[in-house]
Order: structure tokens, then sequence, then C-alpha cells
């Protein structure tokens, strides 16, 4: 894919530029426009069945993907320092 055709996924717009690169090597690039890192082909699955903070009753945002676990943020973020670990069952 040439420079040109890239795309954000999230505003659709073809002002990115590259960012670095992933743990597994695959390059990363940020949109200029929304800010949003991405790499090209990665798809992100979205979280079905996001917890409640127990200190404040809050949605938590996703913080950290781990090899077998999620950690979970507050949304209240810094006034709530709350985290929440969700381990994979296998």
């Amino acid at each position: 894919m040439e420079e040109s055709q890239v795309k954000c996924p999230a505003c659709g717009l073809d002002a990115s530029y590259k960012y670095g690169r992933t743990k597994s090597g695959k390059q990363r690039r940020l949109c200029l426009s929304c800010g949003r890192q991405f790499s090209i082909g990665s798809i992100i699955d979205k979280i079905k069945d996001r917890p409640q903070c127990p200190a404040c009753g809050r949605p938590m945002h996703l913080y950290k993907r781990e090899t077998n676990a999620v950690r979970f943020r507050c949304s209240a973020y810094p006034l709530c320092r709350t985290f929440f670990l969700k381990v994979a069952v296998k």
C-alpha cells in the first residue's frame, strides 16, 4: 500500500505519518487529524462487557491488554484511581 493510500480507521483521512513500530514489528502510524495511533491491517476487537468501577460506579475503560488478561481503568481517572483485572479463562 502506498503512503498516500493509508487512511485513518477512525476519521478516514489520509493525513498520517510513520510513528514507530509495534511489539510484533508492524509499522505504527499517527493520524495528524484526530491523533489516533494505528497499524495498517490491524483489527481491534471491541470489549462487549466493560465492568463498572467498584468505587464510583462509572464505566471502566480499556487500559492494557496482556497475554491472558485485560486491565481496565476507571473513566474518572485521575479523580478515581481504581483498576480492574479481568483474566481470560481457557
